[in-house]
């Protein structure tokens, strides 16, 4: 899925690609991605791109008019910029186009079958406080005591409180990963027992996690949208890395499993050396195998 800082790039080319082009034509080869009636996507056409913001895992096209387009990809979900001459439609995973007057087409694709990427039409800005209620990691009104404040809201796992968009706008689960790693904290800590310095060390890492791959993501991907995502997640810490070596204390990542998707972690650096319980395993009665000794 992309997260922050994906979205953050995918902003900064769309901006420079599309930005004071018109629309000529909107299609929605896949109808199920609309998930607003009014206003009809055929709005868009006549009206110039006047910006594009990341609003937490939204990309929002701002239209003359005003018009909104909110993009939400989820998991499987890309943009790609292409050219309008010659082009053809995916038959499977074409989900949305726009083209443009300067010959440009922006294509809306999602492999696999759940179909779970969005497209919102809005005529408001303010409606799209109904899709992304967190507030964004750079926000200056984060701070730690405000992060303190929303994570003692309700009790719950520090990895699902990161990944919550009614608490933080944009972080997923790598991401998640290795922001709880660089804060050394568990991710199946209780969000009500951190304390205040544990709170400071998370607000720095989630900043710098996000930050340092902004950075990363613009390098790897020097031009065009950062849709292979696999060319700079690699070199993660422990996102995706089970069994292979922390790079903090040589020791085997782990992993388990949370819901629908799988966290990373150190034992070591995170949880005093012990393995979390996994529960997804432990009902089909597989054990963890023991600790090693030192």
């Amino acid at each position: 899925m992309p997260e922050l800082p994906e979205l953050e790039i995918y902003r900064e080319r769309l901006v420079e690609a599309l930005v004071g082009r018109t629309v000529e034509a909107a299609a929605a080869p896949s109808p199920f991605v609309l998930r607003t009636a009014d206003p009809p996507l055929s709005d868009l056409e006549g009206r110039a791109v006047e910006g594009v913001e990341r609003c937490g895992k939204h990309l929002l096209v701002e239209l003359g008019g005003p018009r909104f387009v909110a993009i939400h990809m989820m998991l499987a979900g890309r943009l790609h910029l292409k050219a309008v001459e010659g082009y053809k439609p995916h038959r499977k995973r074409t989900l949305l186009t726009l083209a443009f007057d300067d010959g440009t087409l922006l294509e809306m694709t999602e492999a696999g079958t759940k179909k779970r990427a969005s497209v919102h039409m809005l005529a408001r800005r303010e409606d799209l406080g109904r899709l992304d209620r967190g507030i964004d990691p750079f926000d200056p009104e984060l701070t730690p005591e405000r992060l303190g404040a929303l994570l003692g809201e309700r009790n719950r796992q520090l990895k699902g409180a990161l990944r919550a968009t009614d608490l933080l706008a944009g972080i997923g689960n790598a991401y998640s990963d290795e922001i709880l790693f660089a804060a050394r904290l568990s991710p199946v800590r209780l969000t009500r027992k951190l304390g205040d310095d544990e709170i400071v060390v998370l607000h720095a890492a989630i900043r710098d996690t996000l930050g340092s791959w902004i950075d990363r993501v613009r390098e790897r991907c020097p031009k065009g949208l950062p849709v292979k995502q696999d060319l700079w997640r690699r070199e993660m810490a422990v996102h995706g890395k089970t069994g292979a070596p922390c790079p903090t204390c040589g020791g085997a990542v782990a992993h388990i499993s949370l819901k629908d998707s799988e966290t990373n972690y150190c034992p070591r650096c995170q949880n005093e050396g012990r393995l979390l319980a996994d529960r997804r395993l432990s009902k089909f009665g597989i054990r963890r195998p023991p600790r090693p000794r030192e």
